[in-house]
């Protein structure tokens, strides 16, 4: 009897516990980040933040975004990324079952929203987050490394599609934190610019029956300080090219010394591309420095060229026709060179408009 006592009493216990381990895993996975929706809910006034939000609206509503980008951080080519710490601001009038779902399109990864706060103001009701992010860039390299990139922001609704929501043409607010400018390190931010901001409307592309979608983009414009890639592979580089025409110079029968001198400086070029390159991704286009390595390379292999002909020349005991021949070499390859460098950089620049 005091078996059977003991195992009335043990049964309800077990139970109880099972009870609370599964209720336990269900609030950690509806706490858990995969999960969150703090997108889909705010904290504020009830006209703002109803309790269930409209599954459609009556009556066509206009939101005003607005961004204040306070950082950037970790502009990443190689993976197509950079890092933004910014405010994001919602204005919409109130309306039954609305708050705005704002989706940030082009975010590959949310590290940490620091507050949200919803409230009415002036009749409206306003919604600010601090956000940090990784994005997703489509970076346009052609000019590397005198290019310029817009780093997008891109945002859309996750619910109401263009008949219901629209992004007014006024951002609430467009900013840059002057710390921007200090902290984007190998890339410079203009005095006095603000982001830009472009609408459009557009359909998901491969599902012909989807409802259209507005869209606003805020854009950070930045530029590549140059002074790095100038100092540590360009003025290098011309420097070994220089030192390759040099075998001008050298007496034509010296043939063993010239070749040594132009495989060395060959060998050299190729070595800085590759410490260059590393930082890039593989991209299906030649940029502005692969243009100038392929004619460094060129130059440099068509000296070589220059010095095995001129030495068999003198070597066939016409050393005059030799020495002519460097001689005119020594204002030609530097000419060439000059020439073939400005229509490389001009192309790179028309593609990169174009």
């Amino acid at each position: 009897m005091q078996f059977a006592r003991n195992k009335r009493h043990y049964v309800p216990s077990a139970a109880a516990r099972w009870i609370g381990f599964v209720l336990g895993l269900i609030a950690a996975l509806a706490s858990s980040p995969a999960l969150a929706t703090e997108d889909r809910l705010c904290d504020g006034p009830s006209v703002c933040c109803p309790a269930k939000i409209a599954s459609e609206l009556q009556n066509r509503v206009t939101v005003a975004l607005g961004v204040v980008v306070m950082g950037i951080a970790n502009i990443n080519e190689r993976a197509g990324t950079w890092d933004a710490d910014f405010y994001l601001y919602e204005r919409w009038k109130p309306a039954p079952g609305l708050t705005p779902q704002t989706e940030i399109v082009n975010e590959s990864e949310r590290h940490a929203t620091q507050f949200d706060t919803t409230e009415v103001r002036d009749g409206e009701c306003l919604r600010g987050r601090r956000i940090r992010s990784t994005l997703r860039a489509n970076y346009n390299l052609r000019a590397f490394p005198f290019d310029h990139q817009s780093l997008p922001l891109e945002f859309s609704d996750d619910q109401f599609d263009s008949r219901q929501l629209v992004y007014a043409e006024r951002p609430y607010a467009a900013g840059l934190d002057d710390g921007v400018r200090r902290v984007a390190l190998a890339w410079k931010v203009e005095e006095g610019q603000n982001p830009t901001v472009m609408r459009e409307q557009r359909q998901f592309k491969w599902d012909p029956g989807a409802p259209v979608y507005d869209y606003a983009t805020f854009g950070v414009d930045v530029r590549r300080h140059v002074t790095f890639h100038l100092t540590k592979y360009f003025l290098p580089l011309l420097i070994i090219v220089a030192l390759a025409f040099s075998v001008f110079w050298v007496d034509a029968e010296d043939l063993g010394s010239q070749v040594t001198v132009g495989v060395t400086a060959l060998l050299a070029a190729i070595a800085f591309q590759f410490a260059e390159a590393g930082t890039l991704p593989e991209v299906a286009y030649l940029t502005l420095a692969d243009r100038v390595y392929v004619v460094c390379y060129v130059a440099i292999a068509l000296a070589i060229f220059e010095t095995i002909y001129s030495s068999s020349v003198a070597r066939r005991g016409d050393k005059n026709r030799a020495l002519a021949i460097d001689r005119r070499c020594r204002v030609i390859f530097p000419a060439a060179l000059a020439l073939a460098l400005v229509l490389a950089i001009v192309r790179a620049f028309t593609q990169t408009t174009g």
